[in-house]
C-alpha cells in the first residue's frame, strides 16, 4: 500500500496545491479530520475522518489498497500530527502544502522571515514570555490571547487575529491588546502581535532597584548573576525558586527559559504577592507562585530540572529529595546552612562546587563615593 501524507492547505480546496489535488483525485481511502476530508467524501473514495496517527494506522491495517491519503490541514511540517504518523509510516511520501503562516502572513501584508512563531494548540503556551522578547510573533491559537497580554503589561501590542482561514467566513481582525482582550474568536485562529518595545536582551543580575521591594529579603544582584548562571538555565526547563521572597530569582529564571516554566514556591504571603507583582512587571507570564512550605508545596508539581534554594527553613534535605533536579544551587550565609547543603548534596551523589562572593556596592556619602559590603554568601552547585 502506498501512504501519502497530503498538506491540504486552509481547508477550502482552492488552498491545495496541484501535487496534493491529483493524490487525493486517485486515492483509494482518504483519511482526516471531518473539517478536512469531508469535501472529498463525494469523489468516490472511501472517506474516513480521523486524525489521530495510532486510529489512522488501525484504519489502514483494516482497509488494504493501493493508495491512501491521509490529509493535514495547513502544511504536514508545521505543527502537524504528520510527524507522529511518519514515525509508524516511515516510508510515507509527504506532500507539502500551504502554511496558515505564509497564508495569513500575505492576507495582512507583513513577512515572516523575522517572525517569533509559536503553538497553543494543545500545548502549554507562555504567550507573555514570547512576545516580551520579539517584535513579531504568530500564534497558533484556540483562545484570544489578549487578556493575557493585557495582564502582563502588553496592552499596547498590535494584535492581528485571523479565523476561519480560507473558508467563506474568514474574518480578519485588528486592533491593540486593550482593544481585543474580550471578544471571542474561533476554535481554529491564528494571531500575529507586534510588540514595539520588545527586549531580546539576556538579562542577569537585574539591578535591584528594577523590582518592586517591601520588607521582603531578596537575593542581591551580584549573588543573583552568579546562582542563576551556574543554574545554567535551558529555554524549556522546568524550574523551581524554594524561597522566593522578592521574586527576583524566580523573574531571571523565567526570562531564561520563555517556553518553560517557574514554580515560585514561598510560605509567606507578603512575599508571595511580591513575587507575583514582580512577574507582572517583567512580563513573565510563566511564573507560577505557589504559597506554602517546601518540601509538602512541592508535592503536586512536575518534576524540576533546575533548582534554587535561598530558603528552606532547615529542610534543605527533604527539599533535594522531593526535587530529583540535575542541577541545584544553594545559597548560605551562615556555616550551619553550608555544612547542611554539602552533608545533604553529598549523600545524594551531587558533585560540588563552592564558590564565596563577598560584594561591595558604592554609595554616595557627604559627596563622597564609598564602598558598603554586603554580607558574605556562599553559592554551592549540586550537579548529577
Amino acid at each position: 500500500m502506498n501512504v501519502f501524507i497530503v498538506s491540504a492547505g486552509m481547508g477550502d480546496s482552492k488552498t491545495l496545491t496541484c501535487d496534493a489535488a491529483e493524490k487525493i483525485k486517485n486515492a483509494d481511502i482518504i483519511i482526516g479530520a471531518k473539517r478536512v476530508a469531508e469535501p472529498y467524501a463525494k469523489d468516490g473514495a472511501r472517506v474516513f475522518f480521523e486524525y489521530e496517527a495510532d486510529k489512522i494506522a488501525r484504519i489502514l491495517s483494516e482497509n488494504p489498497c493501493e493508495s491512501a491519503c491521509v490529509l493535514f490541514s495547513g502544511d504536514a511540517s508545521f505543527y502537524s500530527g504528520a510527524a507522529k504518523l511518519l514515525e509508524i509510516y516511515p516510508d510515507a511520501v509527504v506532500y507539502a502544502g500551504v502554511s496558515c503562516v505564509s497564508y495569513f502572513c500575505s492576507r495582512i501584508k507583513m513577512s515572516f522571515d523575522d517572525m517569533n512563531i509559536v503553538s497553543a494548540h494543545g500545548r502549554v503556551c507562555n504567550i507573555a514570555s514570547e512576545v516580551r522578547g520579539h517584535k513579531k510573533t504568530f500564534v497558533l491559537t484556540g483562545e484570544n490571547p489578549c487578556g493575557r497580554l493585557c495582564d502582563h503589561g502588553l496592552s499596547d501590542a498590535v494584535v492581528y487575529i485571523g479565523e476561519n482561514l480560507s473558508y467563506g467566513n474568514e474574518k480578519i481582525t485588528r486592533g491593540t491588546a486593550a482593544e481585543l482582550r474580550d471578544i471571542k474568536i474561533a476554535p481554529l485562529s491564528v494571531a500575529v502581535i507586534i510588540n514595539e518595545r520588545y527586549d531580546d536582551r539576556v538579562r542577569i543580575g537585574i539591578d535591584d532597584g528594577e523590582f518592586i521591594r517591601a520588607s521582603v529579603p531578596m537575593t542581591k544582584s551580584a549573588v543573583r548573576a552568579v546562582s542563576v548562571s551556574k543554574l545554567e538555565i535551558k529555554p524549556d526547563d522546568i524550574c523551581f525558586d524554594i524561597g522566593s521572597g522578592t521574586g527576583s530569582v524566580s523573574v531571571e529564571m523565567a526570562l531564561l527559559c520563555p517556553k518553560g516554566k517557574v514554580y515560585a514556591v514561598e510560605k509567606n504571603g507578603e512575599a508571595c504577592d511580591l513575587t507575583a507583582k514582580n512577574a507582572v512587571k517583567f512580563m513573565a507570564d510563566n511564573v507560577e507562585v505557589v504559597h506554602g512550605e517546601a518540601p509538602s508545596a512541592l508535592m503536586s508539581l512536575p518534576r524540576a530540572d533546575k533548582v534554587f534554594i535561598g530558603g528552606a527553613s532547615g529542610n534543605i534535605r527533604a527539599v533535594l529529595a522531593s526535587c530529583g533536579a540535575e542541577r541545584v544551587v544553594i545559597n548560605a550565609v551562615t556555616l550551619e546552612t553550608l555544612n547542611e547543603a554539602l552533608d545533604a548534596l553529598g549523600e545524594m551523589k551531587y558533585l560540588c562546587e563552592i564558590v564565596q562572593i563577598n560584594a561591595a556596592c558604592a554609595e554616595n556619602v557627604a559627596g563622597h563615593t564609598m564602598m558598603k559590603a554586603q554580607n558574605p554568601v556562599f553559592v554551592i552547585t549540586g550537579v548529577k
